[in-house]
């Protein structure tokens, strides 16, 4: 996104935190710090955990039933409502032989296993793929960079954050391939103890199998922008809440957006529809963060 995209983004983004949280945000000047000097912030020791947990998609060597096994024990551990996260995918999988934890850990290894092969095809802008050699597109790469140095709330990155690993993972980013919007997670040096990654990719890539995953929707440079900025504030709902995903209610802001569709879904929102408190999901602290 060009500077004043990034700027567009920001006040949508404050726009629907004040509206749906009723919290007034202040940004500081935005700092742009290349993806390679980044990624030398993790720690090596935290690098290595991480690479344990990733699935080789890339070589094709992973093990898909393993993978399945791991991804049921972590729905199950989660402990996030079996009946929402099985009527969100239903769409997509069809009815599943059985209502359980095992079945949609099969499921959507699966499914994810099948879509991160498009993902493979993606170019970048400088015509190479945007999945290579690099861990750029490593969820759990990502996840560990908050034991780094690195003093920022909300960090925005153009990159495709798309992967396979047999631990923590989300309905919502299965069905896409293993596409990740956002990540929020442990911070050392941020001032919450926690801290917001967020990926603008999927607005402002146009190739076809992110506008198959968009269903159809184009975007101008400022609506891209804009409907980043708003469901950026999903991120910043698990930084300064800790809210979970309310599946079940479209009109709040913490339900993840299917696929790509997201002037859709930013329509369906109603911070009055879906107050704090309204549910579960939606009560502060409901997220444990595990570090």
């Amino acid at each position: 996104m060009s500077a004043e995209q990034l700027q567009i983004l920001l006040k949508s983004t404050g726009l629907a935190s004040q509206e749906h949280f009723g919290v007034s945000l202040t940004f500081t000047p935005v700092i742009e710090i290349p993806i390679d000097v980044l990624f030398k912030q993790i720690p090596p020791d935290k690098a290595q955990r991480a690479a344990k947990h990733i699935y080789d998609f890339k070589s094709g060597k992973g093990d898909p039933g393993k993978l399945a096994k791991a991804l049921g024990e972590e729905f199950r551990k989660a402990g996030e409502p079996l009946q929402e996260m099985l009527d969100y995918v239903r769409p997509y999988t069809g009815e599943l032989k059985e209502a359980t934890y095992e079945a949609l850990g099969e499921a959507m290894a699966k499914l994810q296993l099948e879509r991160i092969e498009h993902w493979k095809q993606v170019g970048a802008l400088d015509g190479r793929p945007v999945i290579d050699a690099t861990p750029y597109n490593e969820y759990v790469m990502w996840d560990a960079m908050g034991y780094g140095d690195i003093p920022y709330d909300l960090l925005i990155t153009n990159q495709l954050i798309a992967s396979v690993e047999d631990i923590d993972p989300s309905v919502h980013s299965a069905i896409r391939g293993g596409y990740v919007n956002g990540v929020t997670t442990y911070s050392k040096a941020s001032r919450y103890g926690t801290f917001s990654i967020w990926s603008t990719f999927a607005f402002t890539s146009n190739d076809p199998w992110v506008k198959r995953l968009r269903q159809g929707e184009t975007y101008t440079p400022e609506e891209a922008a804009c409907l980043s900025g708003i469901a950026a504030t999903h991120e910043l709902g698990h930084l300064l809440f800790h809210f979970l995903h309310p599946y079940d209610n479209p009109a709040c802001i913490m339900d993840p957006v299917p696929m790509f569709s997201y002037r859709a879904w930013a329509a369906k929102l109603s911070a009055k529809d879906c107050p704090i408190g309204s549910s579960p999901a939606m009560q502060p602290g409901a997220y444990k963060f595990m570090y």
